[in-house]
Formats: C-alpha cells, sequence, structure tokens
C-alpha cells in the first residue's frame, strides 16, 4: 500500500481560511468552519484542528468570541518556511554530490 500523504497548506492559505471563517462567525455567530469548508474544499475536521491552534472566532458559553488575528504571524511563518525548504533541498543536493565523490575514494 502506498503512503499516501494530505495536500499540505501553507501558512498563508491557513490565514486566508481561518480569517474567512472568522469573518463568517463574527457575522451569523457560527457556521463558518461549515462554510469555510464548502468555499475552499476543505475538511470541517482540517479546518476545525486549525481553529483550535488559534486562529478564528469560536462559539463558546458565553457567545462568541474572537481569537488573535494571526495573519502577519502566519505570513512570516510561510516565508520562513519557503526559505526552509530551499535550503535544505539544496543541503540535500550538496550531500548527495558529497556521497558520490566519497565513494569515489
Amino acid at each position: 500500500m502506498a503512503n499516501k500523504k494530505g495536500k499540505r497548506y501553507t501558512a498563508a492559505e491557513k490565514a486566508e481560511v481561518l480569517n474567512w471563517v472568522n469573518n463568517y462567525n463574527v457575522t451569523h455567530g457560527r457556521g463558518g468552519v461549515a462554510n469555510a469548508s464548502k468555499h475552499f474544499e476543505i475538511t470541517q475536521l482540517t479546518i476545525h484542528n486549525w481553529v483550535r491552534q488559534g486562529g478564528a472566532a469560536m462559539s463558546s458559553g458565553s457567545g462568541t468570541r474572537v481569537a488573535p488575528n494571526h495573519s502577519n504571524n502566519l505570513r512570516q511563518l510561510a516565508d520562513l518556511l519557503d526559505q526552509i525548504s530551499e535550503r535544505e533541498t539544496e543541503l540535500n543536493k550538496l550531500r548527495k554530490e558529497y556521497d558520490a565523490l566519497r565513494k569515489k575514494l
């Protein structure tokens, strides 16, 4: 059986979805996760996990509370993750080259 990974979302994509959920919940009171799931074609479970990590309006017994907007931090994290990925790709290439030269010894 093949090891199949699901789609990976960038921090910017997560921020966009969480902002959608937050705006919908502020306007309608609830239902943002279900609405975002349909709009972005992402499972509700995935979005709920992102919300639990603290990124959107959530209903509580005393009404709706709005979690802080982390979109700027998420953008910075996305940029850093892109840089890390580039460096890891470069490092893997150098390791392969190193191993090939080492085998020639």
